[in-house]
Parts: structure tokens; sequence; C-alpha cells
């Protein structure tokens, strides 16, 4: 009797130990080996036409008032949701490497996102599902004057400048999310000094990851 009670024990600890070890190998496969085949990949592009680029919009629907839009695509070709994605600058600088460090931090806004549907404690972050493509907004120009006017996800002072000077830049950008490695985007700009909203050039030069 003894020896059966001793046996049925021993087999229990067995069992506790296999599903242990099942139990480890589960959390490794879902957190560690699985992510490493089946994770978010990330393509960004801009070109210099519709839908990258809207001219002759009509701004806040105020009367001789036209505007620019320039904006830029992400596509999730991967094989896992990016989750909670967002944008931001984290440094300009003049063509000649003249750092402008205040834009830092500055979150760039979401293309498909009105500023009624934010909740302004989450707004900035963005789930990506497999093969969906979302566009993130850089800036506008206006034929009021010659600035480049940056545009950060909702309308609550950040105590960021939104506004430079026209003038040649490099923009860099941090793409960022939970569960992929961040992705670093250069992009170039130029805006001449005059009131023509449609002149003014982007080109994303470079992506690091």
């Amino acid at each position: 009797m003894a020896d059966e009670i001793l046996l049925f024990g021993v087999r229990i600890e067995l069992w506790a130990i296999v599903i242990s070890i099942f139990a480890i190998i589960f959390t490794l496969l879902k957190d560690f080996i699985l992510p490493i085949f089946f994770k978010p990949k990330l393509d960004f592009n801009y070109e210099e036409s519709r839908p990258y680029r809207r001219t002759n919009v009509r701004i806040n629907n105020i009367p001789n008032v036209l505007g620019t839009f320039l904006r830029f695509k992400v596509r999730n070709s991967g094989r896992r949701p990016a989750m909670n994605c967002r944008c931001q600058i984290f440094k300009i600088e003049d063509n000649t490497h003249q750092l402008f460090e205040d834009y830092q931090g500055f979150p760039l806004r979401w293309g498909s996102r009105p500023e009624s549907t934010i909740n302004q404690a989450s707004g900035e972050r963005l789930n990506i599902g497999v093969g969906e493509t979302e566009f993130i907004d850089i800036g506008i120009t206006t034929n009021k004057h010659s600035n480049i006017v940056l545009q950060k996800y909702h309308s609550v002072p950040i105590g960021i400048p939104e506004i430079i000077p026209h003038g040649e830049y490099y923009i860099y950008l941090l793409f960022s999310g939970d569960n992929f490695k961040p992705y670093t985007l250069v992009f170039r700009i130029n805006k001449p000094d005059n009131t023509n909203p449609n002149d003014i050039d982007l080109e994303l030069e470079n992506t690091y990851h």
C-alpha cells in the first residue's frame, strides 16, 4: 500500500514537471520564438502626387485661403499586427546641419483620425493590421505666408513650435510601437520664400531599422 502511494506521488510529480515544461515551452514560443518569424514589417513611402500630396485645399473653409497638405504612407506587410504605433519628430536640421532641438518629441498626426474621434490620452497610438495602410500628416503650406506648418496630432498646446520658416530642412522621425524595433525616417523638405503653397518639395531620403 505504501509503495502504491509512493508511486502515485511520483506520478503526480512527474505530471507536474511535464506540465511546467509545456508551460515554459508555450511561453517561449508565444513571447520569444514565434515573434521572430511572425512579426510586423512596416514599409514607408512618399510620392509627389495624390494621395500623398493634396493641393489647392481650402483651409478651414476660409475664403481665398488655400493650402497644400503633405503626408506619407506606412503599410504593414508583415505577419502580425503592429501594435500601438506612433510617430514623432526627434530632430530637425537645416541644410547647414544646424540643429533645431525644440522639435524633439513633436507628435505627428494620423491622417485617418479626425480630432473629434481622438481620445487625448491615447490618440497618438494606433494598431496597423496585417496588410493595412495608414497615412501620417507631416505639414501644410498656405497662400498666406511662406512658412511650413507641422501637423501635430491634436490642437491642444504641447509647448513645441508648430511653424518653421521657409527653407530646406532634414526632418528625422521616430516611428515606434509595442512589438517591433523602432524605425527612423529621414525626410528632406524644401519651401522657397514665396506664398505659392504648391511650391514645396518633400522626399523620403532614408529609412533605418
